[in-house]
C-alpha cells in the first residue's frame, strides 16, 4: 500500500513539473510580447515627434509680402563737411521705405523669388532749390527660414541682386530738371517672423541695400545732357532701413 502511494506521489510531482514550466514560459512569452508592443508604440511616439521638430513652420509653397519703414542713405565724402548744403544733403538722406516681395519655396526652409524696394526723400534748401528723390530695387531672391520650437516664430534672411534706379526731379536755381542714373545693387536683410493666423503673418525686418552710381542724365530746360562724377562726388545708392511688414501665403 505504501508503495503505491509511493508511486501515485512520484507521478503527481513528474506531473506537476511540466505544468509549471508551461506556465512560466507562457508568462514569458506574454512579457516579451508586450515589451516589443511597448517599445515599438514609444518608438512610434518619437518618430512623430521628430516629424513635428522637422516639420515647414506653415507648411507653405508661395509667400507675398508688404512691408514699409524708415530708410537712410548712406553719406557720401561730399556730405560730410559743415558746410548749410552739406547738412542740406545729410538730411536728406533720411527717408521712407515701402517694398514688396513674392517667394516660391523649393525646400522646406529655402525658397527663390523676386524682391521690390522704393526709396523716397524730399527738401528743400531754399525758395530755389529742392530735391524730389527716388531710388528703387528690383531683381531675384533668395530666402532662407529657420523655425523656432513653437513653430510660430522664425528667423528670416534673404540675399537679392538687381537694378537699382535713381531720380531727382528737383530745381536748380529756379529752374527745374530732372535727373536719372542706375546702377547693380545688392541687398542683405535679417528679420524676425510672428505667424497670427494659418495664412498671415507679422514680421520686423532690417536691411542694407548697395549701390552706385557714376554717372547720370540730367534733363533741363529741354537739353539733355550726360554728367560724369568723379569717385569722390559719385551718387551713393546705398541705404539702410527698418521696416514693418505682413506676410500672406
Amino acid at each position: 500500500m505504501n508503495k503505491i502511494l509511493a508511486v501515485i506521489v512520484f507521478l503527481v510531482f513528474l506531473a506537476s513539473g511540466p505544468l509549471k514550466a508551461q506556465d512560466t514560459t507562457g508568462v514569458l512569452k506574454a512579457d516579451s510580447t508586450f515589451s516589443i508592443v511597448d517599445s515599438t508604440m514609444v518608438s512610434e511616439e518619437r518618430i512623430d515627434i521628430v516629424k513635428k521638430q522637422i516639420q515647414p513652420v506653415f507648411n507653405r509653397k508661395w509667400a507675398f509680402g508688404l512691408s514699409g519703414g524708415y530708410s537712410y542713405r548712406l553719406p557720401n565724402k561730399g556730405a560730410r563737411t559743415n558746410t548749410p548744403y552739406s547738412k542740406y544733403l545729410r538730411n536728406l538722406k533720411s527717408g521712407y521705405s515701402m517694398g514688396a516681395d513674392i517667394y516660391r519655396f523649393i525646400l522646406p526652409q529655402v525658397a527663390l523669388g523676386m524682391k521690390y524696394n522704393l526709396f523716397k526723400s524730399q527738401g528743400d534748401f531754399d525758395k530755389r532749390n529742392s530735391d524730389d528723390i527716388t531710388v528703387q530695387f528690383v531683381g531675384p531672391s533668395v530666402l532662407y527660414q529657420h523655425p523656432f520650437k513653437n513653430n510660430t516664430t522664425s528667423v528670416l534672411a534673404s540675399f537679392a541682386m538687381g537694378y537699382q534706379s535713381y531720380v531727382n526731379k528737383g530745381m536748380s536755381d529756379s529752374k527745374d530738371f530732372t535727373d536719372r542714373g542706375n546702377a547693380m545693387g545688392w541687398a542683405v536683410s535679417v528679420g524676425l517672423e510672428q505667424k497670427l493666423g494659418n495664412h498671415f503673418a507679422l514680421n520686423i525686418s532690417g536691411a542694407c541695400y548697395l549701390g552706385t552710381s557714376y554717372k547720370f542724365r540730367r534733363k533741363m530746360g529741354g537739353v539733355t545732357e550726360t554728367i560724369k562724377l568723379s569717385q569722390e562726388k559719385f551718387e551713393d545708392l546705398s541705404r539702410v532701413e527698418l521696416t514693418l511688414g505682413l506676410k500672406f501665403f
